[in-house]
Order: C-alpha cells, then sequence, then structure tokens
C-alpha cells in the first residue's frame, strides 16, 4: 500500500533537514588517531591517599585505620551509631576484619540471609572489598558464594572493609590483573559491582537524591598498617 500523498511529502521534509544537518561528530579519516580516554595518574603518587580523597569527593565515608582492633572500634561505633538491628554480610571468611562477627554478638546484631524480603529488613550491610581503584575512590566487589550482592545494595547502610594492599591506580589496572589471571576471577563471580560513593540519582529537574537505588551512606574502614 502506498503512502497517502501528505504523509510522503512530510517524510521528504523530514529526510531533507538530515541531509543538510551537519554530523553530530567530526568526520574521521584512515590517518585519524583514536582519541583514548586514559585516567590520569602519577607513578610516583600516594595511590591510598589518592583513593581517600577521591572516595570522599564521591561521598562516601573513609574511617581510616592501622590496626584490626581499631578496625573494630570504628565498626562497633558505626553499628552503634546507626542503630543496627540487623545486618547481611558476606561470610567472615571473606571480610579482611578479624572479630566482625564477636562484635555483632556482642551489640546483639541479627544476620539476616535468604530471599529479597528477608534481606531487605536489614539495617545495614558489611562485606569485604575484592579491589579499590584509586583514580576513582571506587569500590569493586565480586559476588559469589558466601559473597551475597544485595549486600552491598540493599540495606540503607553498607560498611566496606578495604585493606590497602587491594587498592589499585586505575581500572585499566584492575582489567590488566583479571587478563593476567586468564579471567578466571570473573568467570568464578555471579556479578561484579563497582561502587563508588553513595548511591545517587536526578530527577527529571535534575534534582540530586541520595539513596534512591541503593545505599545512603557508604563507610569504608580503610586498614592500612
Amino acid at each position: 500500500m502506498s503512502l497517502p500523498h501528505h504523509n510522503a511529502r512530510a517524510r521528504e521534509e523530514i529526510l531533507s533537514r538530515l541531509r543538510r544537518a551537519s554530523p553530530p561528530f567530526p568526520s574521521t579519516t584512515a590517518d585519524s588517531k583514536p582519541s583514548l580516554v586514559v585516567t590520569r595518574a602519577s607513578p610516583d603518587e600516594d595511590w591510598v591517599q589518592r583513593f581517600i580523597t577521591e572516595a570522599e569527593r564521591a561521598r562516601a565515608m573513609v574511617h581510616r585505620v592501622s590496626n584490626d582492633e581499631e578496625g573494630r572500634a570504628v565498626l562497633r561505633e558505626l553499628l552503634t551509631r546507626l542503630g543496627a538491628r540487623r545486618a547481611i554480610t558476606w561470610d567472615m571468611a571473606h571480610i579482611p576484619l578479624a572479630g566482625v562477627d564477636a562484635v555483632l554478638e556482642e551489640l546483639g546484631i541479627e544476620r539476616v540471609q535468604g530471599d529479597n524480603v528477608t534481606v531487605a529488613t536489614a539495617d545495614v550491610g558489611i562485606t569485604g572489598v575484592d579491589w579499590a581503584l584509586a583514580t576513582t575512590g571506587t569500590l569493586v566487589l565480586h559476588a559469589g558464594p558466601g559473597k551475597p550482592r544485595m549486600a552491598s545494595l540493599l540495606p540503607p547502610y553498607h560498611l566496606a572493609i578495604l585493606r590497602a594492599g587491594r587498592i589499585l591506580p586505575r581500572l585499566e589496572d584492575y582489567f590488566a590483573l583479571q587478563r593476567a589471571a586468564d579471567l578466571r576471577p570473573l568467570r568464578e563471580s555471579s556479578n561484579v559491582t563497582l561502587i563508588t560513593g553513595s548511591s545517587a540519582t536526578s530527577d527529571i529537574e535534575q534534582q540530586p537524591v541520595r539513596g534512591a537505588h541503593g545505599p545512603l551512606e557508604l563507610h569504608i574502614v580503610l586498614l592500612t598498617p
């Protein structure tokens, strides 16, 4: 069936405007060199301090401690201040801080697990961190057995335990490590989550909203012995 005359004319007008319009991107030739966005980094930079600076810029709260005893004290203080009664956690073997289970028991905090309805009753999520990226203040979490993804995404507060030795300069370095390991860590993970600061979004008027799609607050307990 042919288009009515006025529809065909309207279509030609639209196509004519598109042909006359300037292309949205500069044209390239065979001799053009691709422009790659590379995160700026200096080889002699203090990556721990850079991570702290960038994480705090993204509204994460970093609590730097020098040993496990100080780490447990900070964890105890945070859980008390947040009024936590229930927590979803990674298995203790995957959290690089000794005695987390003892702190939870001491404060009478129940560990919850199961489906999302049950996990949604948790006040806090406590996880380890597989890797961190200094130049963006990003946490990289590999989900899998004993490392539930919901621990970092569903509760209103996320408490992440990070050892300074897991801080890499850039995302490019993280991918280089994965390739060097023949991508085995990625294949063994059910999900990989990159977290930069607390959850944030904007509404249709570009008004920022915090905590709409994840934790309202991100606390990082950073052990730097």
